[in-house]
């Protein structure tokens, strides 16, 4: 196998105002190269070159987690909520509700033989939740910007990204309710830090620490616990 063409076929570069370049390798496989907007192809390609192992060995740990454990939506199959797995029970009722103790949760349904219409349930319950607790957690993470005034917060699902900031808005990804509380705070405060910086450049990622020193190994943990479920 020529390990840099398998690699370099999966890159997709993205150009910005930045000083650095920087290889991305996500859990879904895929591979992001940012760029300089100056960065010509030769430098680029030097630099592939000089990350071509470490690409690859990302991708194979990441391999690792691709035989996902798929949600049924039926008696005996898994839900991760708030980084807790819990194990499902459907049960059939004139009403659907959804409620959870120690490590169950109890869908309850009028339809409970219909994998989607119990999945419409869990997931209505889970949006519930994550417009409560996103909200509660982006006024925590306030406290570490004094000079921001609270942005508005949207719920819906976004490509690639748990998160994005645009004009004052703060747009997080449904999926992270299956996350814990620190890796949505790391999220959120992730994006508050594009109120300053635009771009992930080095000030960027300066700050980013300067709020939460570990924020690389929350994100870690995150990604692959959710790749695990998702």
């Amino acid at each position: 196998m020529d390990i840099y063409k398998y690699i370099n076929d999966k890159i997709y570069i993205e150009k910005e105002n930045r000083k650095t370049l920087a290889l991305i390798v996500h859990p879904d496989l895929t591979i992001t190269l940012k760029a300089p907007l100056e960065a010509d192809n030769e430098s680029i390609n030097k630099f592939i070159k000089k990350r071509t192992i470490w690409a690859f060995k990302q991708l194979e740990y990441f391999k690792d987690f691709q035989n996902k454990k798929v949600q049924y939506y039926v008696s005996g199959s898994s839900v991760l909520y708030l980084g807790r797995q819990y194990m499902l029970k459907v049960i059939s009722d004139d009403n659907d509700m959804v409620k959870f103790s120690k490590n169950r949760f109890f869908l309850h349904s009028k339809n409970p033989q219909n994998i989607e219409y119990n999945k419409k349930i869990l997931d209505n319950f889970m949006m519930k939740k994550a417009k409560i607790i996103f909200a509660e957690e982006l006024k925590n993470c306030l406290a570490n910007f004094k000079d921001i005034n609270e942005p508005v917060l949207k719920i819906r699902a976004l490509n690639k990204r748990w998160g994005s900031y645009l004009n004052g808005t703060i747009t997080l990804n449904p999926a992270l309710i299956m996350a814990e509380k620190k890796a949505i705070r790391y999220v959120i405060t992730h994006e508050l830090c594009h109120y300053y910086h635009k771009n992930h450049t080095k000030d960027f990622y300066e700050l980013l620490t300067s709020k939460i020193p570990t924020w690389e190994n929350i994100k870690h943990n995150m990604e692959l616990k959710i790749l695990t479920y998702t």
